[in-house]
């Protein structure tokens, strides 16, 4: 069950919709299977979707000012806010891509127990790396970092904040993989595309600097919120 967290404080990020227990699928190939048939490309191979498909990015506006969080975490964890490697896609297969992102949301999904920051030591809003327990921005910080120690480089793994349809605050982590952008969540193991999440994207981490964020450009046509 989500715990309803409607409230940001000044000098706070959003807080973070949570269940307490995540429900986990026994298998693999499901949600690479949901993830495949999203590319919509031929069995054999994926194909690239058109680079101008708008649909397929997460459009960014304005520079803004990043979570007060995770300008702390950067002081923290700088070599987590560096840019790393140079190509947007791994020198690696479709399919082997693919694994790694089912594989990582996966394990990261069941290896952090659900907690709010409220219940640590009193801290409202803390961005933590290898947490035991912890919430939405910790599940996609860990898997941040899990995939770029793969290969993947920083500008194709982007954290951001969203609101859920019911305004509850949440962040996910969005991996750009042949061309388009998919959501990990720490609410689900299913990948899904950016646009098919239900969530209202609010703020999201610059390609080119991970210290830095870009509101997300409005309105978010044919995502299905107002």
């Amino acid at each position: 069950m989500a715990q309803r967290q409607t409230e940001t404080r000044p000098g706070q990020g959003l807080g973070c919709r949570m269940r307490q227990q995540l429900l986990f699928r026994t298998g693999t190939v499901l949600a690479a299977g949901l993830l495949a048939a999203a590319l919509a490309g031929p069995a054999a191979a994926v194909q690239p979707p058109p680079a101008q498909e708008p649909a397929a990015l997460v459009p960014v506006s304005r520079q803004v000012l990043p979570p007060l969080a995770h300008a702390r975490f950067c002081l923290r964890h700088p070599g987590q806010c560096a840019v790393r490697g140079g190509n947007p896609q791994p020198a690696r297969s479709a399919q082997a891509q693919l694994a790694e992102l089912v594989r990582i949301n996966l394990a990261v999904n069941r290896d952090i127990t659900p907690q709010t920051d409220g219940t640590v030591q009193g801290i409202a809003d803390e961005w933590r790396l290898n947490a035991v327990r912890g919430d939405c921005e910790d599940y996609a910080l860990q898997k941040r970092k899990r995939l770029i120690n793969l290969g993947w480089p920083s500008k194709s793994l982007r954290l951001a904040t969203v609101l859920a349809p019911d305004g509850t605050g949440h962040a996910v982590l969005i991996a750009r993989f042949h061309g388009r952008d998919f959501a990990l969540d720490n609410l689900t193991n299913e990948i899904r595309p950016w646009r098919e999440t239900g969530y209202r994207f609010l703020k999201i981490q610059s390609e080119t600097d991970p210290k830095a964020w870009y509101s997300v450009a409005a309105p978010q046509a044919g995502d299905g919120l107002s």
